[in-house]
């Protein structure tokens, strides 16, 4: 999997199918900025693929969802039909939203419900507060940026400033070895962990 953020605001999104999972999932599009999504719960055979950049099935039969994700796949569109992992072009993420910060979780869709779990334990670490912080840090950055600093610069100052207020949490002293993350923001940037 090759994780991306999509400015959804830009896209043309078709949802197929009505019930529950698709309300869900029209929420989060929403969520996420999605400005021009078109619903489609009628005849699926009915509707143009090839007019959507990016299309999701919810809540659809197994025959129904399927034939939408070939004609989907056929027209060069991304597809995601919910819970058949083998219809996916791309998963969608449990997300956490704080402003313009986004925290994402996934599993390939192997396990959803993973992703959900450790999105909430994100969320509970990365509370609301975390939007203010990220407009003074966006400040700072520019700041930054203006007096010459270099990337590697400005993300190891952003690291100390994150560190010198203690916003992070420190990780629990019984991590051993190579589940142990680095100590601070700057070791973890030394080690260009992904």
């Amino acid at each position: 999997m090759l994780p991306i953020v999509l400015d959804a605001s830009r896209l043309r999104i078709a949802l197929f199918g009505e019930g529950p999972r698709a309300a869900r999932r029209l929420a989060l599009l929403r969520e996420g900025g999605a400005a021009d999504v078109t619903r489609i719960a009628g005849d699926p055979a009915d509707a143009d693929v090839a007019a959507f950049d990016l299309i999701y099935v919810a809540d659809m039969p197994p025959a129904d969802a399927r034939a939408v994700a070939q004609r989907a796949r056929a027209a060069g569109r991304l597809v995601n039909v919910e819970d058949v992992t083998e219809l996916c072009d791309f998963h969608t993420p449990a997300v956490v939203r704080r402003g313009a910060l986004t925290l994402t979780v996934s599993t390939g869709g192997l396990a959803p419900g993973l992703s959900g779990v450790l999105a909430a334990y994100l969320g509970r670490i990365f509370g609301t507060v975390w939007s203010i912080r990220l407009g003074l840090l966006e400040t700072k950055r520019r700041n930054w940026r203006r007096r010459g600093l270099t990337h590697g610069e400005v993300r190891d100052a952003l690291g100390c400033e994150i560190e010198r207020n203690g916003w992070l949490p420190e990780l629990a002293e019984h991590t051993s070895g190579a589940n142990r993350a680095p100590s601070n923001l700057r070791d973890a940037a030394a080690a260009d962990i992904r």
